[in-house]
C-alpha cells in the first residue's frame, strides 16, 4: 500500500465525512485525484462512502493495528518487546512471510524469542489441507507466531489443541463467557459457527530443534459480503458482543495467552489442557463422521488421548485413534 493511500485511509478510519476539497488541499491534489486515490481502497475491500456536500467516509470506521496498543495487554512477559511484533499492510500470508524470515535471516533463537507476524490483508491466506482464507483488510486478525521447540515432530501433535484452548481462554478475558467450542483439530467455533482458525507448519533444525510457525486466524468484524465464500457457517466477534470490537486489545490478549501457553507447553507437555479441551470439545458424545485420505468411518467422538488423537467409537463400541483428519458433526 502505497504512502498517500496509507495515509489517506488513516485519516478516513475514523468513520467520519471528510471533503474531497479539504483532502485535496492536505495531500496536494485535486479532488479527481483524491477520488482515484479512493478507488485504490476497493482492491482490499475497503467501501467507501461518497455523500454530495460532505465528502467521504468508511461507514463504522476501522481501526488499524498498532505494535504499541497491542503491547501494552501482553503481561505474561514483562519485558516483552514491542519491536518483536511486525504488522503488515499487506502480505500473501502471514505464516509464509515467518517461513521465509527463518530460514533466510536464521534471527529465531531457542524458546522465549518468538517473532510475531500481522497483516492486516492477505493476498493468498491459508487454512489447513490447502484451502483459502479469506483475509479482508482491517476486517479480522491475521496473525503468526514463531517458536522453536526442542522436541521431535510426533511430540508436538497436541500444539493444534493447546492452541485452540490458547484462544479460547484469551476470548473469555475479552468478556465473551459463553458459547465457545472447540473442533478437532484446530477450529474454535461459537455457537457451532467458525470463529477462528489455526494453521501450525513445522519444519526441522539440527539437533531435534524443530520451528513451529503458528498461523491464527480470528473473524473479528467481517462484513456478509466479504465471507460470501465462506464454504459453512460462520460468526465473528462484532456479532457476539453486538458492538464494535476492539482489534488491538483482542489481538494483545491474544498473544499475551499465547505466550503464557507456549512457554507452559514447552515444559510441560499437552498433559495440562485436556481437561479444558474435554469441557470444550463440541464433538464428544456426538455423532461424528472422521475424515482422512484413506477413509471416512462414523461413530461417537469420544475425545482426545494423551497425545491429542481423536478418538472415535464405532457402531461395535471399538475405539479408534487419529492422528489427523477431519471431524465432520454433518452427515
Amino acid at each position: 500500500m502505497h504512502k498517500k493511500l496509507k495515509a489517506l485511509l488513516q485519516i478516513l478510519s475514523d468513520g467520519n465525512y471528510h471533503s474531497g476539497t479539504v483532502l485535496g488541499n492536505k495531500f496536494k491534489l485535486t479532488r479527481g485525484a483524491i477520488w482515484e486515490i479512493i478507488k485504490q481502497l476497493k482492491k482490499y475491500g475497503i467501501d467507501v462512502e461518497a455523500k454530495t456536500n460532505s465528502g467521504y467516509r468508511i461507514l463504522h470506521g476501522l481501526e488499524l493495528l498498532n505494535k504499541n496498543d497491542i503491547a501494552q495487554y501482553i503481561k505474561s512477559m514483562p519485558d516483552f518487546d514491542p519491536n518483536n511484533i511486525l504488522i503488515f499492510d499487506e502480505l500473501s500470508s502471514t505464516n509464509s512471510y515467518l517461513e521465509k524470515l527463518i530460514k533466510i535471516k536464521k534471527d529465531i533463537k531457542p524458546n522465549n524469542s518468538a517473532k510475531i507476524c500481522l497483516a492486516e490483508y492477505q493476498t493468498a491466506g491459508r487454512g489447513r489441507l490447502g484451502r483459502g482464507w479469506i483475509s479482508p483488510f482491517a476486517q479480522n486478525i491475521y496473525l503468526s507466531l514463531s517458536w522453536q521447540f526442542f522436541r521431535e515432530p510426533h511430540e508436538l501433535s497436541g500444539l493444534g489443541l493447546v492452541i485452540a484452548v490458547a484462544i479460547s481462554e484469551a476470548l473469555k478475558k475479552y468478556g465473551i463467557k459463553s458459547g465457545i467450542s472447540l473442533k478437532w483439530p484446530n477450529d474454535v467455533l461459537w455457537k457451532k459457527r467458525k470463529l477462528a482458525g489455526i494453521l501450525i507448519d513445522l519444519f526441522g533444525e539440527t539437533h531435534h530443534i524443530y520451528n513451529a510457525i503458528i498461523g491464527i486466524g480470528l473473524n473479528v468484524n467481517m462484513s456478509e459480503k466479504a465471507g460470501k465464500k465462506i464454504d459453512q457457517p460462520w460468526c465473528n466477534i462484532a456479532q457476539i458482543i453486538d458492538s464494535a470490537p476492539k482489534r488491538n486489545q483482542l489481538a494483545g490478549l491474544l498473544l499475551d495467552q499465547l505466550l503464557a501457553t507456549i512457554t507452559k507447553y514447552q515444559n510441560h507437555g499437552l498433559k495440562p489442557f485436556i481437561r479444558e479441551w474435554r469441557k470444550l470439545d463440541i464433538a464428544y458424545g456426538k455423532k461424528v463422521t472422521l475424515i482422512t485420505p484413506q477413509q471416512k468411518i462414523s461413530g461417537i467422538g469420544f475425545g482426545v488421548d494423551e497425545k491429542g488423537y481423536f478418538l472415535l467409537k464405532d457402531n461395535h463400541d471399538k475405539i479408534h485413534s487419529f492422528a489427523s483428519g477431519e471431524v465432520s458433526l454433518r452427515f
